[in-house]
């Protein structure tokens, strides 16, 4: 059985985001050269793995126990004076597609946002594109 976009979904701290559009995720692997004087071939090991994505929300005010693009934003988006602000807070993406069985097929880990695109065009919905990179190692995978 193939998935659509239809059978996505976002989480924003453990509760399922509203009016979701798109997401996307890119997990990347640095290899390290351990190639020696007298080897013929390039050899590697593994560094450093990068896991990045990006989603897009519409700006929409939610149904009870769904969250909106606000909560995602003001994750990053701080007011201050002075030019001092409050830095920005991790917040938990789980990234899933519902497969229809009980379990969903997800990833899930704590992220900072870093980029938020707000689009308010006349004839088009009020959109969010936001894009993230994951704290350290993701802390679900079950795809």
């Amino acid at each position: 059985m193939f998935q659509s976009g239809t059978n996505g979904q976002l989480f924003i701290d453990g509760v399922a985001a509203a009016k979701v559009v798109s997401w996307s995720l890119n997990s990347s692997l640095g290899l390290l050269d351990t190639t020696t004087l007298g080897d013929t071939d390039a050899t590697s090991t593994p560094g450093i793995r990068t896991n990045t994505g990006s989603c897009s929300l519409f700006y929409y005010n939610p149904v009870s126990g769904t969250n909106s693009a606000s909560t995602l934003i003001n994750k990053l988006l701080k007011s201050g004076a002075d030019g001092v602000a409050a830095e920005a807070q991790l917040v938990t993406l789980r990234l899933a597609i519902d497969v229809g069985s009980s379990t969903l097929r997800r990833v899930q880990g704590p992220a900072y946002l870093t980029s938020v695109q707000m689009t308010c065009a006349v004839g088009e919905v009020l959109s969010a594109d936001c894009a993230f990179q994951i704290n350290g190692a993701w802390t679900e995978v079950v795809l």
